[in-house]
């Protein structure tokens, strides 16, 4: 059953203060709270939170892929025009949209890298060192491995070195090197589970 909408508002606020660096958070939280309701109610991704109280400290989400993703996000077109329609003033925005878009499409069905992919994680600062971050990984691998997957994978921005470090520790491996953006690099990750499943 899928969160409320304020949980949703609260993941998406978390993914701009906690992940500032990436292209997403500067979408800004009308557009991330369309995709984080997007990706709870789609029947092909996961969100799951970490809470105190009634407030968000913490979430974890992946997915099969983002098409099904971006279809659910357009089963909402009220919503999705409202948060969108400023962007459409923002070449650049616009620009690295189609650039993630494209990035999407690229993997081919002959591709060695898992399906399923980590999209996001996030942890607000007050509570990291508490294992909540590695509680939430868990938990993601806990569901792909129920659906019978064998493995999914992690894409990391070259210069986010805390987050290269916290999937090494987890026990991702390194599987290949892309460039989603123009001139930045990215690591792709691939953490097993262990089941023989893909």
């Amino acid at each position: 059953m899928p969160f409320e909408r304020d949980v949703h508002r609260q993941v998406a606020a978390l993914h701009v203060q906690c992940l500032d660096q990436g292209f997403l958070s500067s979408l800004g939280p009308a557009i991330l709270t369309q995709l984080y309701r997007a990706i709870d109610e789609s029947d092909d991704s996961v969100l799951l939170v970490e809470k105190d109280g009634d407030k968000v400290i913490g979430f974890v989400c992946g997915s099969s892929g983002m098409r099904p993703v971006y279809r659910q996000m357009l089963r909402h077109p009220v919503g999705l025009a409202g948060a969108g329609v400023p962007l459409l003033f923002k070449p650049r925005k616009v620009l690295g949209i189609l650039e993630i878009l494209r990035h999407g499409r690229k993997k081919s069905a002959g591709s060695a890298l898992p399906d399923h992919e980590l999209l996001s994680i996030a942890l607000l600062p007050e509570a990291r060192g508490s294992g909540r971050a590695a509680a939430l990984y868990a938990r993601l691998a806990d569901h792909f491995r129920s659906r019978q997957i064998g493995a999914f994978r992690i894409v990391v921005g070259d210069a986010l070195a805390p987050a290269h470090r916290f999937y090494q520790k987890m026990g991702a491996t390194v599987a290949a090197k892309v460039e989603i953006h123009a001139g930045k690099g990215s690591t792709i990750y691939v953490q097993d589970l262990g089941n023989g499943a893909s």
